[in-house]
């Protein structure tokens, strides 16, 4: 499992230490761009050695000749300064680009090859955040680290090496403010990181919340939720806020201090290196220049110091795409070539997470091969949980599944759910056009095999109807398109990929009776398709399977009898009590609305 438990109060070496193992694959790349950037900064050094010149050279001696060989070279140097500071800025930025774009497909990549259980445990929101959002706050880091650091620690060596060069003793009166800026900053990094972390967090339940009601906006409008959605994420951004002006306080505090601390150093600077220029151990120039190298020292140190605001920034992002990455994907064998056979599932017992009770208490049922065989039962007896486990979106703690007699988890996963179609209760349907989505199971099928598919799945029809054909956007989840015509889109899917088993959970129990009987005629021509597919329907109309090879009977994750319609009927066992209970509802008017007894109101005082 992720590795959730990771001390909040790592050092900045270990810090460090990860980030590298982020940029090592681009190190010839952060090397070029650290040199340029290094080149630039020791250029930016020589410039207050100009204005040294001028005042104790070029100045006093007062010569046209020297003033205009000054100022040529003068200029030529910021020339030449500009298109080397250019070249480090975009070069520099370009590989922050890269390394942003490639953990964010690297994240992305992973996120696809995760579990179910690792979506159950996590809002949708929150885990898309993981990928957009915090690749995004590694930016400054990134870049940061790749270059700027290292041009901001060659300006501080060139510049304090220079100091000493000059003058020593002054020079100490300048470096002994480095230690003290240093202790600043080390004294604010631990609550930066703190505040950093809590802000990524609040930024994922952001996410969350408003895409959960985004999602369910129809469900938020008939209960007139919006007061409420609006609680909660007024509540998450009212957090985002308050984290942030916190946050904001040890940063101004901070910068605060190693303003103080510098112009200190000015003061210093100008009352000691003063009386040296009236004893005549330094001169007007020298002392310009320390006092111009001063800035330029502030310079460096403040990035360095915004560096480590950068850095606990990032390494909450990092440290939430690390938990993301570290998350073991989904395995399975090595075996490619899935053979067509039966269906199986041996003395299979299953609980999910952080429940109480097993869904599945030694299930053992058989389907062989071609056959159409249904799962029926109580809600919550375990037929979703079956299925899932055929697909693998789940392993068996005990017992296994098997086709062909081979353990599912023997089979590479990508080669094993290519032979297993699904049909869910809900289809699932992306933003694009119908064509894409049918298309979806086979991209390189050509169109004629997609009209192929609508046709088999009772879709044709209608899709030629629509405004664009199989050309027409349908919207986010298929929004544009009735529950009937979704379900049969998803046939088509389903036929196009030409599996060998096919899952059908409760394709039907969300219909009316008109689309029910369409959605039957296409699975009619899907089962007609051929011998060699095996079709496991989940069902919750009974009405739906009675022509089914062989019907299962479940009840609190244990099968309790098996056979044909007929012969489950006259045995007159739980099948047949689901059957007259059904029959019963059917037969039963439903009273109307205000004849109910017990209004929500009256809910609500009872």
């Amino acid at each position: 499992m992720a590795q959730t438990d990771r001390d909040p109060r790592e050092s900045t070496l270990t810090i460090l230490k990860r980030l590298w193992g982020v940029l090592a694959p681009y190190k010839a790349r952060v090397a070029g761009v650290a040199l340029l950037i290094s080149f630039s900064s020791a250029l930016a050094a020589a410039g207050p050695q100009f204005v040294r010149y001028a005042f104790d050279v070029v100045i006093p001696q007062g010569s046209g000749t020297l003033f205009l060989w000054f100022g040529l070279a003068f200029a030529g140097f910021y020339l030449f300064r500009a298109v080397v500071e250019y070249g480090g800025m975009y070069w520099s930025f370009a590989l922050t680009q890269q390394v942003v774009s490639d953990v964010r497909m690297q994240a992305y990549d992973h996120l696809l090859t995760l579990p179910v259980s690792r979506f159950s445990n996590e809002q949708s929101g929150s885990l898309s955040s993981r990928v957009v959002s915090d690749p995004n706050a590694l930016k400054g880091m990134v870049q940061a680290a790749a270059s700027r650091l290292s041009g901001q620690l060659v300006a501080i060596l060139v510049v304090a090496g220079l100091l000493v060069w000059m003058n020593w003793r002054l020079a100490l009166v300048n470096l002994v403010v480095l230690p003290i800026l240093a202790l600043v900053t080390y004294y604010y990094q631990e609550p930066l990181r703190t505040a950093s972390r809590s802000i990524r967090k609040t930024v994922a339940r952001l996410t969350a919340t408003s895409t959960e009601a985004i999602s369910n906006i129809r469900v938020v409008k008939a209960f007139v939720g919006e007061e409420q959605e609006r609680k909660r994420f007024g509540e998450h951004n009212q957090a985002y806020v308050d984290i942030n002006l916190d946050r904001r306080k040890d940063v101004g505090k901070m910068e605060g201090l190693i303003n103080i601390t510098s112009n200190y150093g000015i003061g210093a600077l100008l009352l000691i290196g003063g009386w040296m220029v009236t004893s005549g151990s330094l001169t007007l120039g020298e002392l310009t220049a320390f006092i111009m190298y001063q800035r330029q020292l502030q310079g460096p140190v403040q990035s360095v110091m915004f560096f480590n605001d950068k850095l606990q920034a990032g390494m909450a992002a990092l440290e939430r795409l690390s938990d993301l990455v570290d998350t073991p994907p989904e395995t399975g064998g090595d075996r490619e070539e899935v053979p067509v056979g039966a269906v199986e599932l041996e003395e299979v017992r299953f609980t999910y997470p952080d429940a109480d009770e097993p869904a599945l208490k030694d299930l053992s049922l058989r389907i062989d091969t071609g056959d159409t065989a249904a799962l029926v039962g109580s809600s919550g007896a375990g037929k979703s949980t079956a299925a899932s486990l055929i697909a693998r979106f789940w392993d068996p703690q005990d017992g296994r599944v098997t086709i062909d007699g081979q353990d599912l988890r023997t089979f590479d996963l990508n080669a094993l759910r290519r032979c297993i179609a699904l049909v869910p209760q809900a289809p699932t349907l992306f933003s694009g056009t119908v064509a894409g989505n049918i298309r979806y199971a086979d991209p390189d099928a050509d169109d004629a095999a997609v009209r192929r598919a609508a046709e088999l799945a009772n879709a044709d029809g209608f899709i030629r109807h629509l405004p664009n054909g199989y050309a027409t956007q349908i919207g986010e989840r298929g929004v544009r398109l009735s529950g009937g015509q979704k379900q049969r889109v998803a046939i088509a899917r389903a036929i196009l990929k030409d599996a060998h088993v096919l899952l059908l959970d409760e394709a039907t129990s969300d219909l009316d009776s008109e689309s029910e009987a369409v959605i039957q005629d296409a699975l009619d021509g899907l089962f007609a398709r051929g011998s060699r597919l095996t079709s496991i329907v989940i069902a919750h109309r009974l009405s739906t399977i009675e022509d089914a090879d062989t019907i299962f009977v479940l009840e609190d994750g244990q099968l309790v009898e098996q056979g044909t319609h007929e012969e489950l009927l006259t045995r007159g066992g739980r099948y047949a009590e689901l059957r007259a209970l059904q029959r019963r509802d059917e037969e039963t008017p439903i009273r109307p609305a205000a004849r109910l007894e017990g209004t929500g109101r009256e809910l609500r005082e009872s």
